[in-house]
């Protein structure tokens, strides 16, 4: 015990029985050798380089004989007798603890993009594979089997898949969009500039006119001589991009992982496909919201989050472009009524280079100290 220790330690050091080996080199032009000496084990003890004269740095205490005498006639000290030990406290697991069957680890056997990559393809270990023979030790080979194609399963549907690239479907179907997406605008321009657009816009047209049932519009570029989206802002544009870029990713990440294991698209990994599919900084701020995951609040009706996995609102041919327009023009309808009502929240503050990629403000510097930090690279 620790009292015990120090009390033994105490009487050895008056005693003078604890002493200290050293070795030690006079003059600095030793201490290479002295230095070496720590691998070689030449040294006895610490090694101590002096610059100067060698003084013992711990002499013997000289004793005077008045001090011999006393001690000679200081009776025998009796041990003590050690108390017993205290038994050891037996540890209590809860259930979560009881039902691990590995210790946990500090650092991982792999790296998580490392892991990511190759757990897929984890097989238990087979006479096929050149074993002369294989042992199930821990559980049979059925229950081995069954625990890791669970621990497989478990783990496609959280992990994220680095490796992933966007196929050549996803890149001519975005392709079309931005094109399509592209023309519609121009079809707004020139319908504003046009006579009968002009017109129609002298004419003020009393709000509580009935407006062309949108489910029933054939052609969003002609409904009664008029483009469904005369009366799209710019936040209306920039919610049905916002559409279509999130239900075509979600769309994509199935058939280009064409994995049925995989559900989807992870909410903590949202922003890393988002980038890797169409090369841009997501910039909630841009929407006139405070962080991306308020951005599927303006468009709930074509996708949202459920139990974690990005997941179609809407059943839509994701070529169908027209069908993600009609739903940004129910939104305009609503988003209008609203405000006519009364209600400003309703009112959409877009930044006037929403539709403009946006810069990560976290990419391409790192600041630092010293010369040259702080740069960009």
């Amino acid at each position: 015990k620790k009292g015990h220790f120090l009390r033994d330690m105490v009487r050895y050091w008056k005693k003078g029985q604890l002493q200290t080996t050293e070795t030690i080199m006079d003059g600095l032009d030793k201490w290479p050798e002295a230095f070496q000496s720590l691998f070689t084990g030449a040294n006895n003890g610490k090694v101590v380089v002096t610059l100067g004269e060698v003084l013992p740095l711990r002499a013997p205490r000289e004793k005077k004989e008045e001090e011999k005498k006393e001690e000679e006639a200081t009776p025998m000290e009796v041990e003590e007798e050690e108390e017993p030990d205290e038994p050891e406290p037996v540890a209590e697991l809860t259930e979560e603890e009881k039902k691990a069957w590995f210790a946990p680890r500090i650092l991982p056997d792999l790296t998580p993009r490392d892991f990511g990559k190759s757990f897929t393809k984890f097989s238990l270990p087979s006479e096929a594979e050149g074993f002369s023979k294989v042992d199930f030790e821990w559980a049979k080979k059925g229950a081995a089997e069954k625990y890791l194609k669970e621990k497989v399963l478990e783990k496609k549907k959280t992990s994220r898949v680095d490796d992933i690239r966007p196929s050549e479907w996803f890149q001519e179907t975005s392709t079309a969009f931005t094109k399509q997406f592209a023309a519609w605008q121009a079809k707004q321009v020139a319908w504003k500039n046009s006579e009968a657009g002009k017109k129609a816009a002298a004419a003020k047209k009393d709000e509580d006119a009935e407006e062309p049932d949108i489910e029933g519009v054939e052609d969003v570029n002609d409904v009664n001589g008029e483009p469904l989206f005369k009366d799209f802002a710019l936040e209306d544009w920039a919610l049905t991009v916002l559409r279509y870029e999130f239900y075509l990713l979600q769309a994509a990440f199935k058939k280009d992982v064409d994995d049925e294991e995989r559900p989807g698209i992870q909410e903590e990994h949202f922003l890393f496909y988002y980038n890797r599919y169409f090369k841009k900084y997501l910039d909630a701020k841009k929407y006139g919201v405070a962080t991306w995951q308020d951005l599927f609040k303006l468009i709930k009706e074509t996708v949202s989050f459920e139990d974690g996995i990005l997941t179609p609102a809407v059943e839509a041919d994701v070529e169908d472009f027209a069908a993600f327009l009609k739903q940004a023009e129910h939104h305009r309808r609503d988003r209008q009524r609203r405000i006519s009502a009364g209600d400003e929240t309703a009112r959409l503050k877009v930044a006037a280079d929403v539709l403009k990629p946006a810069v990560n403000p976290n990419k391409g510097s790192w600041k630092g100290s010293g010369k040259g930090w702080g740069k960009k690279w």
